[in-house]
């Protein structure tokens, strides 16, 4: 790894490093054929109202766990968390997208910056969350910026589906992205400090599960 962990945490989350992430919208793409997401004032209103609350009630407060057992090198609590990760994504695409999307970025980590630590856990969970892998990626970075690099991996995500999904320009779409930021910075370091709650969002699940049944659709997830 590079010896200055910026310059590694702008590799890690540049649009050209292939983590696979663009072939997944996380059951966006069936609630825009619902049309519950149809205009960019609902792209705005989904990211505020179901994206950032999972955010800062659970991704990141559990990805604050994950970076700290990463630093403390402690195997056997990164293997519990990536197993509890299972029981919080019911869906099986929602599961099955952040298995996918680790894995591709842990095979890749393990190319880049093949520590011993970083091996045996491939080893052990080849097929490891996104989460998990990305507060590996990222431990020897700052808590609070490798939390909002994370977050901003999950909102530049569907940001970037929602281009191919709907009538909407690349302006328009980093406004919405920029506000949405704004938003999570004010409230992402108290949700630092908070245990992870859980963050139950019916209206995503319920897509994630109409989309793996869909008859057409152009993303994985």
């Amino acid at each position: 790894m590079t010896s200055d962990p910026m310059l590694w945490l702008l590799q890690a989350n540049d649009t050209a490093y292939p983590s696979g992430s663009y072939a997944h919208s996380f059951g966006m793409e069936e609630l825009v054929e619902c049309g519950v997401i149809a205009t960019p004032a609902d792209l705005e209103a989904f990211l505020e109202k179901q994206i950032l609350p999972a955010l800062l009630t659970f991704e990141i407060p559990f990805f604050a766990r994950a970076h700290a057992a990463s630093n403390k090198c402690d195997a056997a609590a990164l293997l519990e968390m990536d197993e509890e990760l299972d029981a919080w994504r019911i869906p099986h695409e929602l599961r099955d997208a952040s298995r996918r999307i680790g894995s591709q970025r842990l095979e890749l980590l393990c190319q880049l910056d093949p520590s011993p630590f970083i091996l045996a856990h491939r080893e052990a969970c080849p097929r490891s969350h996104h989460l998990i892998v990305t507060s590996l990626e990222l431990a020897a970075v700052p808590l609070a910026k490798a939390a909002r690099a994370f977050a901003f991996q999950s909102i530049a995500g569907l940001a970037a589906a929602s281009m191919k999904l709907m009538r909407i320009g690349q302006t328009s779409c980093q406004l919405i992205t920029r506000r949405t930021l704004v938003r999570l910075g004010e409230k992402i370091d108290s949700a630092l400090s908070e245990p992870p709650d859980g963050w139950f969002n019916p209206l995503l699940e319920i897509a994630s599960l109409r989309h793996a049944r869909a008859n057409h659709r152009l993303f994985i997830s």
